[in-house]
């Protein structure tokens, strides 16, 4: 029970990541927040928890500052502390840097990075009231390795890795660390566009030239990882960018 009794905010929370996160935490006795815009995903991972868990569920764009501020007043008001955000929430559009749009750029980089800072601008009050707290952020190996066709989200990415090291420095004295997650391929709804469209023999070989464990993670190897950084067993960890991602940027 690594995380019992401490209150955990996931973004994100409604697939993937963050739903195989919320699971894994929920098994270690954290007290949940869930968040993400998609409301049947977030109903859907609240179900799937086990009778008796904590898990108050709040739909919320991390882009806009009043939801990020009512998913802070909710978790406050129904637990009194926050000792845990992960910072999950992504989207990742693909397209020629020619034709992609202004628009599609903005929001890319409004969910991947000011949705982080304004999370992080709202918890860490809290945190300093209460001594201290844990902030994990998920970036990818593709804040350093890309392909083409992915500059707004490897630019937004690598901001991440930035944003976490920058709030590591300012608050490390406060005890407040703030850790990023740089995951590779890994076995979640946002790749499943990529089988319909490649099929799989021809995914599979691509996993297994870019990722040399020739396979993807599993959305409870990358939970157990942020495990880690969430509880105390890393308490000598922050400004941290954790590779989750077969050796892919070890490879050449």
């Amino acid at each position: 029970m690594r995380l019992q009794d401490k209150v955990c905010i996931i973004t994100g929370a409604g697939s993937g990541i963050g739903r195989g996160t919320a699971f894994l935490f929920a098994e270690h006795g954290a007290k949940l927040v869930l968040v993400d815009r998609d409301l049947d995903g977030l109903t859907a991972t609240q179900a799937q928890l086990p009778a008796g868990v904590s898990a108050l569920a709040v739909r919320a764009d991390v882009s806009k500052a009043a939801d990020i501020e009512r998913v802070v007043e909710n978790a406050l008001r129904e637990h009194g502390r926050i000792d845990v955000v992960f910072n999950n929430a992504g989207i990742m559009p693909h397209g020629d840097l020619l034709d992609f749009a202004e628009q599609t750029w903005d929001e890319v980089m409004a969910v991947n990075v000011k949705g982080m800072f304004l999370m992080c601008k709202a918890v860490i009050p809290a945190m300093l009231v209460q001594g201290g707290g844990s902030i994990i952020n998920t970036s990818s190996v593709m804040a350093t390795l890309t392909e083409p066709g992915y500059e707004a989200y490897t630019a937004s990415k690598a901001a991440v890795i930035g944003l976490t090291k920058a709030i590591a420095v300012s608050y490390a004295e406060k005890n407040i660390r703030c850790n990023a997650i740089c995951p590779g391929w890994v076995d979640t709804p946002m790749n499943l566009h990529l089988l319909e469209e490649m099929g799989e023999e021809q995914l599979k070989a691509l996993i297994k030239r870019q990722q040399p464990t020739g396979r993807m993670a599993t959305t409870r190897e990358v939970a157990y990882c942020v495990l880690f950084l969430a509880s105390d067993e890393s308490s000598g960890v922050t400004g941290s960018a954790l590779y989750v991602d077969g050796a892919a940027s070890a490879a050449i």
